[in-house]
């Protein structure tokens, strides 16, 4: 049984995640946990200068929130497949820490988020948390569902890659299981602002090409080319259903490919964002 957390703020786009999440895997087995993270501090009376957090305050905001967690699973539980089940969990932590505490007591296969949380400001694409989940996270792949974004079965996926990194033999798990769940077929766009690949460069992609036999792939190269401009021509000129990086954690901004991500999400906004998290080397 595969497990799938779903971060919510009870925000019209966090529930637009939800129902693709349903849909994406509705013949699938599958436990999903609602998650609702708050952090919450009350000022003591002989000391107006430091927040501790107050038993009572805390405890009425824990039961109100489980409260609210419960009545959405029940409404989800309408709209869900056979093979679903529904869980819930509240953290009093800041958004990432509670998703990472969640993840070190019950493992999942997938997050699902929504691009934006409650303030829905369009001019902001990704919202902070979204953007903070993506980097953050540990060891294991988030996809972010933009707002208006409906699930239809991907018939190609984009895995933009620099070939900078090498691969760790789980890597790619994720996205190759989804391939082959839905048919789909995995373009890889290299973007070579400069021209050419180094030889470190051809010895990933040649593992990359290994790690993908038995899938339907095709690489592409652009060159000349800012990241963000051509994955985003890429992208519309072929009608692209998903885009996916690879996130080394803490290299997310240093690196070629991915510091357009994390600066530039607003390119990709009419997809979703899949981010493969690789696991740090010890």
């Amino acid at each position: 049984m595969k497990k799938i957390l779903l971060p919510t703020d009870f925000s019209q786009n966090a529930f637009n995640a939800i129902t693709y999440a349903l849909e994406m895997f509705r013949e699938d087995k599958i436990t999903f946990t609602f998650l609702h993270a708050y952090k919450v501090f009350e000022y003591h009376e002989k000391s107006k200068l430091t927040a501790e957090p107050g038993e009572k305050n805390l405890e009425k905001v824990r039961k109100d929130t489980e409260k609210k967690l419960e009545q959405l699973a029940e409404e989800f539980s309408l709209k869900a497949g056979k093979n679903h089940t529904f869980k819930t969990a509240v953290h009093n932590l800041l958004l990432v820490d509670a998703i990472n505490k969640e993840l070190r007591i019950h493992k999942q296969d997938l997050i699902v988020i929504g691009t934006q949380g409650k303030t829905g400001n369009k001019e902001v694409v990704y919202g902070s948390n979204t953007i903070n989940i993506m980097e953050d996270v540990e060891k294991c792949p988030v996809l972010a569902i933009p707002a208006h974004v409906s699930f239809k079965p991907p018939t190609e996926i984009v895995l933009a890659n620099s070939f900078k990194v090498e691969l760790t033999p789980t890597d790619l798990d994720f996205l190759i299981g989804l391939a082959r769940k839905y048919g789909s077929a995995i373009r890889i766009l290299h973007i070579a602002e400069e021209g050419g690949l180094s030889r470190s460069q051809k010895y990933n992609r040649a593992q990359l090409q290994e790690k993908l036999e038995g899938v339907r792939h095709s690489f592409h190269f652009l060159e000349y080319l800012s990241v963000p401009i051509g994955i985003y021509s890429f992208l519309e000129s072929r009608g692209s259903d998903m885009i996916a990086f690879i996130n080394k954690k803490h290299t997310l901004v240093q690196n070629l490919l991915l510091q357009p991500l994390y600066k530039n999400l607003a390119h990709y906004s009419k997809v979703p964002v899949l981010v493969l998290h690789q696991p740090e080397k010890s």
